[in-house]
C-alpha cells in the first residue's frame, strides 16, 4: 500500500531543500571547471590553484564538528539565514579577490559555512516528514548534489568560460541570496538540540558504536568511489578510449545515475534502513569492480559508470537516515556534522590513494578495482551491523521483560 502524498507545504519545504542543497553543491564544486582560468588570472601555478579544492575539504572536516558544538543551541531559522549570509558573503569575496590569498579566505568562509549547513538540511527534512518517510526525505535533499553535477557544473564551467569565472562565484551567491528567503519562511524555529542537554553529552552520542559503524562506512565508501573518480577522467580517455570532448557527456551520465541512486536509495530506506546501507554498499562495490574489469569494452564500461553514480548516491541517504536514527533526541546535528567530515576524510584519502596507486606504476584500471575492494570492507561493516541488530531485537523480544 503506497504512503499518502506528503502536505503541501511539507513537499514545498523538501523543493526548497533540494534548491538549497544544489546551491552549495553547485559552489563546492564549479571550482573544478574554473581553476584554469584561476590560476592565470591570480598568477599562481595550477597546483597551487588546486589548493582550493583541499583547502574547502580540510575546512569541512574541522570546521563543521566545532560549529555544530557552538551553535546547537541556536534557534534553526535564525542560524540557518545567518550561515546562508555567510555563504553569500564567501563567494563575494571570493568574487572580489584580487589575488590567490583572498580567494582562498572567500572559499574558506563559504566552506565553513557549508560544513553547518547540510547536516541542518538533513535535520530539517527528517524533522518535517513521518518516520517512515525518513529516508525518501532525505533523499530529496541528497538529490540535489547529483543535481549540481549534471546542471551545476556545467553550467558554472560555461558562465566561467562567457564571461570569467568571477561571474560564477556572483552568480552562486546571488542563487543562495535567493533561495535563503525560501528556506528562511519555511523553516521550523526551533533548536535542534534538547533543552537542558550540556555539551559533554552532546559529546556522549560520538561514543555510541552504532554511530561510529555508520560514519565508518560513510568514510569507507566515500574513498571507495573517490579512488576511482577523482581520476576518472584519464580512466575514460586513457584506459577505456574516449575522446576528451566525450568525458564531459559521460559526466553527465554518471550525475543521472546519481539522480536515479537517490530516489532508489531513499525508497529502499523508508523500507529498512540497514538493509538499504547493506545493499547500496554492496552495489557500490560491485560497479567499481565491473568498471574494472570492463575497460576494455566501451559500451560495458559506460554501463557500470551510470551504475557506479547511482550506488554512490543511493548510499547516501541510507547511511544519513541511519544516523538521524540512531542519534535521535541526542545530537543529531553533531553526530550528522562528524559524519560529514568523515565524508570529505574519505573523499582526500581515496584521492591520495589513487594518486599512489598511479605512482606506483600500476594500470589506471586497477583505480576502481581497489576503490571495489574498500567498499567490500565497507559492506562487512554494514552486513556485521546488520546481523548485530537482527540480534539485538531478537533478545529484546524474547528477554523477560518484553513477555
Amino acid at each position: 500500500m503506497n504512503a499518502p502524498p506528503l502536505p503541501g507545504r511539507t513537499a514545498l519545504a523538501l523543493t526548497v531543500l533540494t534548491l538549497c542543497s544544489f546551491t552549495l553543491g553547485t559552489g563546492e564544486i564549479m571550482i573544478a571547471g574554473l581553476l584554469p582560468g584561476i590560476a592565470v588570472d591570480v598568477g599562481v601555478s595550477l597546483p597551487t590553484a588546486g589548493l582550493l579544492v583541499s583547502s574547502f575539504a580540510l575546512t569541512v572536516v574541522i570546521g563543521g564538528p566545532v560549529l555544530a558544538l557552538t551553535t546547537g543551541r541556536a534557534r534553526r531559522r535564525g542560524l540557518l539565514v545567518a550561515l546562508m549570509t555567510a555563504y553569500v558573503l564567501g563567494n563575494v569575496v571570493s568574487a572580489l579577490a584580487p589575488s590567490f590569498a583572498p580567494l582562498a579566505g572567500g572559499r574558506v568562509i563559504a566552506a565553513l559555512a557549508h560544513s553547518a549547513l547540510m547536516p541542518l538540511f538533513f535535520g530539517i527534512a527528517a524533522d518535517i516528514v513521518p518516520p517512515e518517510k525518513r529516508g525518501t526525505a532525505v533523499a530529496r535533499v541528497s538529490m540535489g548534489f547529483s543535481l549540481a553535477m549534471i546542471a551545476g557544473l556545467p553550467l558554472g564551467t560555461a558562465v566561467g568560460q562567457w564571461l570569467g569565472w568571477r561571474a560564477t562565484f556572483w552568480a552562486v551567491a546571488a542563487l543562495t541570496a535567493a533561495v535563503t528567503v525560501f528556506v528562511a519562511s519555511l523553516a521550523p524555529d526551533s533548536s535542534s538540540v534538547e533543552r537542558g542537554q550540556g555539551r559533554l553529552r552532546e559529546l556522549r552520542v560520538l561514543g555510541d558504536r552504532r554511530v561510529q559503524l555508520v560514519t565508518a562506512v560513510t568514510a569507507l565508501s566515500a574513498a571507495a568511489s573517490f579512488t576511482a573518480y577523482t581520476y576518472v577522467t584519464p580512466l575514460l580517455t586513457d584506459s577505456v578510449g574516449f575522446s576528451a570532448s566525450h568525458v564531459t557527456l559521460l559526466l553527465l551520465l554518471f550525475g543521472i545515475g546519481g539522480t536515479v541512486g537517490s530516489v532508489i536509495g531513499g525508497r529502499l530506506t523508508d523500507r529498512s534502513t540497514l538493509g538499504a546501507i547493506a545493499w547500496c554498499v554492496g552495489a557500490l562495490a560491485a560497479s567499481l569492480l565491473l568498471l574494472g574489469v570492463t575497460v576494455g569494452v566501451k559500451s560495458l564500461a559506460v554501463g557500470s559508470l551510470f551504475l557506479f553514480g547511482a550506488a554512490y548516491y543511493a548510499v547516501i541517504p541510507a547511511v544519513n537516515t541511519r544516523l538521524l536514527d540512531v542519534a535521535s533526541r541526542r545530537a543529531r546535528t553533531l553526530a550528522l556534522t562528524v559524519q560529514s567530515s568523515a565524508f570529505n576524510l574519505g573523499t582526500a584519502l581515496g584521492g591520495w590513494l589513487g594518486g599512489r596507486i598511479i605512482a606506483g606504476g600500476a594500470r589506471l584500471n586497477w583505480l576502481p578495482v581497489a576503490g571495489g575492494l574498500i567498499a567490500v570492507v565497507a559492506l562487512a561493516l554494514a552486513l556485521a551491523e546488520r546481523a548485530g541488530e537482527r540480534r539485538r531485537e531478537t533478545a529484546r523480544c524474547t528477554s523477560p521483560a518484553a513477555v
